[in-house]
């Protein structure tokens, strides 16, 4: 007869010290995320709200730690009680239950529940009925999900920044939270708990940063292949600190020293960059602009994923104030900048950026085999420190203002700073047609309008009258001013 070695089969306590020794590291992994040191854990709190929680995390967890005890110990003393102890088959005596023992397991059960549910739905409905009247001065904003990106529109303040959110200690913040693209999810973890943004759906939370600090901010719904990569930072300030950031945020940069690297910098940026990122939100009527530009660019990319050469992105205004670079991924400085712009896929996994940009192409549309920008090094390199350059300046941030003199103002800057995103001074298409000859075709294009009315109505209300072939995705341009505007008219009627 066949009879099977002992040895051939691991012995239990063999299994078990293997099966220990996987486990453990594992154990002290998940351990590791519960300690209230760790940038998102949830026990170290920094807010009333995740306070909240974590206390009725902690009292659920404990109602379950003593069921657990009590029911697992009822199953010990059971196996050990009534074990067998003998090799009689004989089968032990049989009860067909107990009435009093089957009512106590189904009342306990349900009053433990409701105990756990009644401070559970409190705070869910306390949460979602909006900032308490008592609480003080609110803060509206409104959190917008991108792929893979957030960003954040303060409406009564109208400042508009992306993957760094500036709050006050202490006040009351009101969230309207959506999502352009995807199911997303808005966790802040120290601060507040969790909420979905949805598409075409809003959701509301809101919170209070009770500690000046620095939290991390995180997408918690599988939204993509760079899921893990979105992320963002809390900003929670003084008063004093986040009222000078808002005034910041209404201040324009100083103007680059003619012939300095933050001057080629800007000029190669508005070439180059300025179809999907905006970097001057900071004048009157730039809020509403950059909402209609970023509407514009949304459906522009919807509607050709493959081929569009516009994508909505990340707004850069005062981005050399910025801590971190590529939503949270990485520390913002000029090497960090540069790697960014040369390769940022190997960066974030799954940026749009590489295959959409313009500047990623060959002359004739397609990507370039390396992946790279069609840039020099120097002049990356000036993009980069142009962008690190973007803080608030001296002046008044007001570069809407008309000039005195309307003769003073330079349409080829204006152009070069506001146009070249879209549109090229020859016969080649980019985003918008090409403009060589634009001041002839202009007199024709409409009927009843000289060539400067058409041109002056295309910059203010571009889709009162769309070029055959083109759709309308060009926002407003109205805030430049009367001057700008007139002297952008003159020098587009010289194109040839």
């Amino acid at each position: 007869m066949f009879r099977v070695s002992k040895s051939f089969f691991p012995l239990p306590s063999a299994r078990m010290g293997t099966a220990a020794l996987l486990l453990a590291p594992v154990a002290i992994a998940l351990l590791a995320a519960c300690t209230p040191d760790n940038a998102q854990s949830t026990f170290g709190t920094a807010g009333p709200i995740a306070e909240d929680q974590a206390n009725l995390f902690k009292f659920i967890f404990w109602i379950a730690a003593v069921v657990f005890v009590l029911v697992e110990g009822a199953v010990i003393y059971a196996a050990i009680r009534y074990r067998r102890r003998s090799d009689s088959d004989k089968l032990p005596y049989q009860t067909h239950g107990n009435t009093k023992l089957e009512i106590t397991w189904t009342i306990v059960p349900a009053i433990i529940l409701i105990g756990v549910a009644i401070p559970t739905l409190a705070q869910i409905w306390g949460q979602q009925s909006g900032v308490p009247d008592d609480l003080g001065e609110v803060l509206n904003v409104e959190a917008i999900g991108h792929q893979w990106w957030f960003e954040f529109r303060y409406p009564d303040h109208e400042v508009i920044t992306a993957n760094e959110l500036h709050i006050p200690v202490g006040r009351p913040i009101s969230f309207k939270i959506v999502s352009q693209d995807v199911v997303h999810s808005f966790w802040v973890p120290k601060i507040a708990g969790k909420v979905d943004m949805v598409p075409l759906n809003d959701n509301f939370m809101w919170m209070i940063g009770s500690e000046v600090g620095t939290f991390y901010g995180q997408c918690a719904e599988f939204c993509g292949i760079a899921h893990a990569h979105m992320r963002f930072r809390v900003i929670v300030q003084t008063e004093e600190d986040f009222q000078a950031w808002l005034d910041g945020m209404h201040t324009a940069p100083d103007a680059p020293a003619p012939g300095s690297p933050e001057a080629a910098g800007q000029q190669l940026f508005a070439a180059n960059c300025s179809t999907c990122h905006t970097n001057n939100s900071t004048s009157p009527g730039s809020y509403a602009q950059e909402i209609n530009t970023q509407q514009a660019r949304w459906n522009g990319w919807i509607s050709d994923t493959e081929n569009s050469l516009i994508v909505s992105a990340p707004n850069l205004t005062n981005f050399g104030d910025h801590i971190t670079l590529g939503a949270g991924l990485k520390d913002l400085n000029q090497d960090s900048l540069v790697a960014w712009i040369t390769d940022p896929s190997s960066i974030k996994i799954g940026t749009r950026m590489q295959k959409h940009a313009a500047i990623y192409r060959t002359p004739d549309g397609e990507l370039r085999p390396d992946g790279k920008p069609g840039l020099s090094e120097s002049e990356i390199s000036d993009i980069a420190t142009y962008l690190l350059s973007l803080k608030p300046g001296s002046g008044s941030g007001d570069d809407t203002a008309d000039s005195p003199d309307s003769g003073s103002v330079d349409g080829a800057a204006v152009f070069a700073t506001n146009c070249t995103g879209c549109h090229s001074t020859g016969d080649d298409t980019k985003i918008g047609p090409g403009l060589a000859g634009v001041g002839e075709r202009a007199a024709s294009r409409v009927q009843g309008l000289s060539a400067d009315e058409y041109i002056e109505q295309s910059i203010r209300e571009p889709g009162a009258s769309i070029v055959p072939g083109f759709n309308n995705l060009m926002p407003p341009w109205g805030h430049l001013g009367d001057d700008k505007i007139d002297a952008l008219v003159t020098y587009l009627k010289t194109l040839k």
